[in-house]
């Protein structure tokens, strides 16, 4: 059967084309949290166990001269500016939305106690597997109290805070640290109005700490640390996949130009949204709205 006639057969047949509508009518309803496909493709990539930008002491670098090894040591160097903040090594530590583990690994390197935190099954699978620490498989927001009021000297939140509600969160975090204990957060957070929601409001957010008595006791700008790695990622993005797409475009055009012409009507969505993707990875604009703080905060 060819691709022509394998489209058609699941567009025309019943029992088919209820399934396309099924799939895209429920298309919203999977959370992305639980996207474990994109996770282990993260996992496969950057098998440090690291889901963030990384750290570059560099910050000049050029993205045509940055490797995949340097990709990996910067984020183990990401993690290992929030385990130096670590001053209480003898308690319990909470690791919220722990991803695939990196911080877990250099912890325990440490000898520190740590407990990680995450929603999503395919990263407690993967944790349980490799790492000894006990996971809570659930969301921040849902964590169960019970017990575990004072019990930590440090909580991190490493870019997990973006997603949290503050208001639930905050004073919860104050609850589980010990009453000298300290929360350690690293994200990013806007700082102009922009359209896309993603991260805080920096003035909101330190609103909000002097609303439930925290106050940050130590705070780095590393944004422009960060943005190699966002740089690499649209060099790919713009000087290598663009190049792809419009290659096979042309491909399919004269290999099966049936199905170009049936998609040619939605090839104008397709190119905003990939606009809109790669605009979300441009280093110019993420630092003209955002900044990322990696801070140290506790009860005021």
């Amino acid at each position: 059967m060819g691709i022509a006639s394998g489209i058609i057969k699941r567009l025309i047949l019943p029992q088919h084309l209820w399934r396309v509508i099924s799939l895209q009518r429920n298309r919203k309803k999977v959370n992305r949290t639980y996207d474990d496909a994109q996770l282990k493709l993260y996992h496969q990539l950057l098998p440090g166990d690291f889901l963030h930008y990384g750290y570059f002491e560099d910050p000049a670098i050029a993205p045509q001269d940055i490797t995949i090894r340097m990709i990996y040591e910067a984020q183990d160097r990401y993690g290992q500016n929030i385990v130096d903040l670590i001053t209480d090594q003898n308690s319990e530590i909470l690791d919220v939305g722990c991803g695939m583990g990196g911080l877990l690994r250099l912890m325990n390197q440490k000898g520190y106690k740590a407990i990680a935190l995450t929603p999503d099954k395919n990263q407690v699978h993967h944790i349980t597997q490799t790492y000894p620490n006990q996971v809570l498989g659930c969301r921040f927001e849902d964590m169960d109290m019970t017990g575990n009021e004072g019990r930590f000297g440090t909580v991190i939140t490493s870019e997990s805070l973006q997603y949290l509600n503050q208001d639930i969160a905050l004073p919860m975090i104050l609850k589980l640290l010990k009453p000298d204990g300290r929360w350690i957060a690293c994200d990013y957070f806007r700082t102009g109005e922009v359209s896309e929601k993603s991260g805080h409001q920096w003035p909101s957010f330190l609103e909000k700490l002097e609303k439930y008595g925290l106050k940050i006791i130590s705070q780095r700008d590393i944004t422009q640390h960060i943005l190699p790695t966002i740089s690499y990622v649209h060099m790919w993005a713009t000087q290598i996949g663009m190049p792809i797409k419009e290659f096979a475009l042309g491909k399919l055009k004269v290999k099966a130009p049936g199905i170009h012409y049936a998609l040619e009507g939605s090839l104008p969505l397709i190119e905003q949204k990939i606009d809109k993707n790669i605009r979300t990875i441009d280093p110019v604009g993420f630092a003209a709205t955002k900044k990322y703080m990696l801070l140290v905060i506790e009860r005021a």
